[in-house]
């Protein structure tokens, strides 16, 4: 009889532990990706999702521009460079379709230019503009720090814009940038000193009358 109680007992034990686990539903069951996707909030990209940020994106040290530069009036010193895409020619220019290409900087060699805090014509280039196949144009407005006076010579320089290119698919190139144009020209303007110290002193001298 002691034989066959211990029999008993193990035999209730085992079906007892069968039922336990056949009870599940399968509803406590969580999956790896949905647990990931749970905790971040993002599942996995959809490859035909226009949306998902999967194009790939290169850094253009120096974009293939050119074009000059006018006096932008009422502002002594302040010139508009005006800025043209030319790639992958001057005379064919033209950004290829689904590419797009974000200014990111500029740089003027020699440094005698800098920002204005003028408005030109056209889009600022230095304002997250974006060279595209409809929008191939923009302007910078540039302070002369060494404009032609009286009393010196003006300075001229170059300008060079750097950007990020986007594109739908690899490769995200532009082939022969660097052999092509890649500079805006910046002319010196003209500062009339004579007329703006008398316009200056005239403001600040104190009436003589009364």
């Amino acid at each position: 009889m002691l034989v066959n109680r211990s029999l008993v007992a193990v035999i209730t034990c085992a079906l007892l532990l069968l039922a336990a686990c056949g009870s599940s539903d399968g509803e406590s069951e969580v999956d790896v990706t949905d647990a990931s996707s749970a905790e971040t909030g993002q599942g996995d990209p959809d490859p035909d999702d226009p949306t998902d940020p999967d194009e790939p994106a290169v850094a253009v040290p120096t974009l293939p521009i050119g074009g000059g530069s006018y006096p932008l009036d009422g502002s002594p010193g302040v010139v508009c460079a005006d800025v043209s895409w030319l790639w992958p020619s001057g005379n064919d220019p033209s950004v290829p379709e689904g590419v797009s290409v974000v200014v990111t900087g500029y740089e003027v060699e020699p440094e005698v230019f800098e920002p204005a805090d003028a408005a030109c014509d056209g889009a600022s280039c230095l304002d997250g503009f974006v060279f595209t196949a409809d929008s191939t144009s923009c302007q910078v407005a540039m302070l002369s720090l060494v404009p032609w006076t009286d009393e010196q010579e003006g300075e001229d320089a170059v300008l060079r814009l750097s950007g990020e290119m986007t594109c739908p698919s690899e490769p995200c190139e532009l082939e022969d940038v660097e052999g092509g144009d890649t500079e805006a020209f910046l002319n010196a303007p003209e500062v009339d000193t004579e007329s703006e110290s008398s316009e200056s002193s005239e403001s600040t001298d104190p009436a003589e009358s009364g």
